[in-house]
């Protein structure tokens, strides 16, 4: 009646897949925010935030 479930091998790929998706969008947002110059970061901070 009830048989074995058997799994894909993607499956056992995915969770790494979604991890590395994850730290490749965090990495690119810390890569940017160290190399803004000083002149976006200016801009940035003056920009109205309560709007």
């Amino acid at each position: 009646m009830f048989r074995l479930l058997t799994y894909e091998t993607w499956l056992e790929w995915v969770p790494f897949v979604a991890f590395g998706v994850t730290a490749a969008v965090f990495v690119s947002f810390v890569v940017r925010a160290i190399v803004l110059n000083k002149e976006s970061v200016e801009r940035m901070s003056r920009l109205p935030l309560d709007e």
